[in-house]
C-alpha cells in the first residue's frame, strides 16, 4: 500500500514539473518585456559608469491596487474573479532564473544594463555610497495569467530615496507567442 501511494505521490509530482517549467517559461517572458520596455534608454554599465537603474531581486507580492486597477476595464468578468483569488499568493519568490533564462538569448546587453538585481538593503547602501538623488529601483510584481486567454498583469513600481516614486499596473497581451504592453492601469506618482 506504502509503495502505490508513493508511487501515486511520485507521478503527480512529475505531472506538476512541465507545469512548473511552463509558468517559469511564461513569467521569463514577461520580465523580458518589461524589461525592454524599462531599460531600453538606459546605458550599459561598464566600470566607472554610474547605473541609474536597478532591478529588484524579490517579486513584490500583489495586492488590492490590482483589483483596483481592472474596475474600470472591459476585461472578462471572470478574469477579475480570478485575479481577486490569485492576489493572496504570498510565497517569496525571486528573479533569478528568470534572468538567467533572458540572458542566455538576449542580444539588447540587457544583462549589462541590469548589471546584478539589489535587494532594498543593498540599493540603499549603493545610493548613500554614491550620493545621487537619479536612481531608482525597479520593483516587478508576479505576474498574474488569465487561464482562459493570454493576458495577463504585473505591476511595475520605481522606488527613489526622495520620495518622487511611480508605478504602473501592466495588461500584457501574448500575441504571435510575444508579451506585448497593450495598456498602462492605475499609473500613479508622488
Amino acid at each position: 500500500m506504502k509503495t502505490k501511494t508513493c508511487l501515486l505521490i511520485w507521478l503527480a509530482f512529475l505531472g506538476m514539473v512541465p507545469l512548473a517549467r511552463a509558468q517559469n517559461t511564461e513569467d521569463a517572458a514577461v520580465i523580458k518585456t518589461v524589461l525592454l520596455r524599462y531599460y531600453k534608454t538606459e546605458k550599459p554599465v561598464y566600470k566607472g559608469r554610474s547605473q541609474l537603474l536597478y532591478l529588484y531581486c524579490n517579486r513584490a507580492n500583489n495586492n488590492e491596487e490590482l483589483v483596483e486597477a481592472i474596475q474600470s476595464t472591459k476585461l472578462p468578468a471572470d478574469f477579475k474573479t480570478e485575479i481577486r483569488q490569485k492576489i493572496t499568493d504570498t510565497k517569496e519568490l525571486d528573479w533569478h532564473n528568470e534572468l538567467e533564462a533572458i540572458y542566455k538569448t538576449d542580444q539588447t546587453k540587457l544583462q549589462q544594463k541590469i548589471s546584478e538585481c539589489l535587494s532594498l538593503e543593498k540599493y540603499h547602501e549603493v545610493s548613500k555610497r554614491l550620493h545621487l538623488n537619479n536612481q531608482r529601483l525597479m520593483i516587478i510584481s508576479k505576474p498574474l495569467y488569465y487561464s482562459k486567454s493570454n493576458i495577463a498583469l504585473v505591476k511595475v513600481t520605481f522606488y527613489r530615496n526622495i520620495e518622487h516614486n511611480n508605478g504602473s499596473v501592466l495588461l500584457l497581451e501574448k500575441v504571435d507567442g510575444q508579451w506585448i504592453i497593450k495598456d498602462y492601469l492605475n499609473t500613479w506618482a508622488t
